[in-house]
C-alpha cells in the first residue's frame, strides 16, 4: 500500500465489552467485525470497557498459524474521547498522553446496558463523529421493553397483553397487580426485566406462587418490569433490517430453542438450539411472509431505527386467543454478530456478507452524520 493510499484509509474504533450481563458476547462481537472488516479500506482501533467502566484501549492482533485476528486488550492504558476536531482520542498510560487519534467512524458493539440504551450513543454525539446504529433517542426507546411495546401497540402493530410497573408500585400495591395480572393477561405468562437483552432477566411463570417470586427476581436486574402474556408453543421468528443505500428487510428466520424458550442457556451456552433460514410456515403462506416483512420495517420505522436493527415476533395462540397469530415480540438495535448471531446469518441469506453489512453500516453513518450537520444549531 502506497502512502496516498495509506493516507486515504479511514480510522474506524469498534467500541465493545461495557457494564452489561451480555459483556462477553460483546467482545465474541467485536473480535467478528475485525475479523470481517475490509483493512484494505479501514484501519481499525479499539476500545474496550470493562464491568467497572474503565475505557482501555484494545488493538488488532493477529495468530500467525490461523490468521485469524483478536483484540488485544491494553488495561493500563486508558483512552479518552474528546470533541477536539482532529484528534477526537487520546490513549494514555499513567499521567503522560502516548497517542493523539483522530477516529473518523465509531462502531459501538456493547450489547445490552450501555450499549443499546442511548448511553455510549450521547457520549458519541458529544464527539460529533458518525457513529454506526440507531441514535440516542431510538436507541432508548428499543432498549425499553415496556415503551417499545406501548409505541408499537398504538400504530395497529400485534403485541400480546401486557403490564408494567416498578418496585416502588410493587411494593406498596403487590396484592392488587397480581389480581390484576391473573384477570388481564393469565398464565402462564413472561416476566422480564425492562431493559436487558440476551434474554438475562427474563422467566416463564405457570403458577401464582412463581410468578410472585420471579417478580423479585426480575426486580434484581432492573427497576421495571413487563408481565406478558405467552404464546403457547410458540415459533420464534427473527427479521434482521439493514439500511444499505435503501432499506433491505430480509426474509425471517426461525429459533428452535433447546430449552422452554430462547434463554441465555440456549442462545449461549448448550449450543443446541437449532435455526430455519427461511422461516418454513412463512415460505409456504406468501400472505405470511408479506405481513412480517411489513411489520417489521414498520416497527423499524416507528421506532426511528437507523443503520440495523434484529426484529423479533412470535407465532402461535394464547389460552385468550386459540386461533394462531403473530406478536411483535422485541427489537435488537445491536444485535450480536458472533458465528451463531441471527442477524449476519439472515442477511448472508439474502447475499449480502458480513463484509458488506460493515461496509453499508460505516457509509449510513457517515450519511447520517452529513445529515446532522447541516441542521442550523446556531440560533442566534
Amino acid at each position: 500500500m502506497s502512502i496516498i493510499d495509506f493516507m486515504r484509509v479511514k480510522k474506524v474504533c469498534i467500541i465493545f465489552g461495557g457494564k452489561s450481563v451480555e459483556h462477553e458476547i460483546s467482545i465474541i462481537s467485536a473480535n467478528s467485525i475485525l475479523n470481517n472488516i475490509n483493512k484494505t479500506k479501514y484501519k481499525i482501533f479499539g476500545i474496550y470497557i470493562t464491568k467497572d467502566g474503565v475505557f482501555c484501549e484494545a488493538t488488532p492482533s493477529i495468530n500467525r498459524k490461523s490468521s485469524e485476528y483478536k483484540f488485544k486488550i491494553s488495561r493500563q492504558k486508558i483512552v479518552l474521547l474528546s470533541n477536539q476536531k482532529n484528534k477526537n482520542l487520546l490513549i494514555l498510560k499513567g499521567s503522560k498522553i502516548e497517542a493523539k487519534i483522530n477516529i473518523d467512524v465509531f462502531f459501538p458493539i456493547i450489547h445490552g446496558t450501555g450499549g443499546e440504551d442511548g448511553s455510549i450513543q450521547g457520549l458519541l454525539e458529544l464527539v460529533n463523529k458518525p457513529y454506526v446504529g440507531c441514535g440516542v433517542e431510538s436507541s432508548s426507546i428499543c432498549m425499553n421493553k415496556i415503551l417499545s411495546k406501548k409505541l408499537v401497540s398504538q400504530q395497529s402493530i400485534p403485541t400480546t397483553a401486557f403490564h408494567s410497573f416498578g418496585k416502588e408500585e410493587w411494593r406498596t400495591s403487590e396484592s392488587s397487580l397480581i389480581r390484576k395480572i391473573l384477570e388481564d393477561i393469565g398464565l402462564p405468562c413472561f416476566v422480564k426485566a425492562s431493559n436487558l437483552g440476551s434474554s438475562v432477566g427474563i422467566y416463564r411463570v405457570a403458577t401464582t406462587k412463581e410468578l410472585k417470586s420471579r417478580i423479585k427476581d426480575g426486580f434484581k436486574f432492573a427497576n421495571e418490569l413487563l408481565v406478558e402474556e405467552a404464546v403457547l408453543q410458540p415459533e420464534e421468528v427473527e427479521v434482521s433490517i439493514l439500511e444499505k443505500n435503501n432499506i433491505i428487510t430480509t426474509v425471517p428466520g426461525r429459533i428452535i430453542p433447546s430449552d422452554e424458550f430462547y434463554s441465555y442457556k440456549a442462545k449461549y451456552i448448550d449450543g443446541k438450539s437449532e435455526i430455519e433460514i427461511p422461516y418454513q410456515r412463512a415460505s409456504s403462506n406468501p400472505a405470511l411472509m408479506k405481513r412480517i416483512k411489513i411489520l417489521s420495517s414498520k416497527v423499524f420505522t416507528v421506532l426511528q431505527c437507523s443503520g440495523m436493527a434484529r426484529i423479533d415476533f412470535l407465532y402461535g395462540r394464547t389460552t385468550r386467543k386459540k386461533k394462531p397469530a403473530l406478536y411483535f415480540s422485541e427489537i435488537n438495535t445491536i444485535p450480536g454478530f458472533t458465528e451463531i448471531s441471527m442477524f449476519p446469518k439472515l442477511l448472508n441469506n439474502e447475499g449480502i456478507t458480513l463484509e458488506a453489512t460493515i461496509e453499508a453500516l460505516i457509509k449510513n453513518s457517515e450519511s447520517k452524520q452529513r445529515k446532522k450537520e447541516k441542521l442550523v444549531t446556531d440560533f442566534l
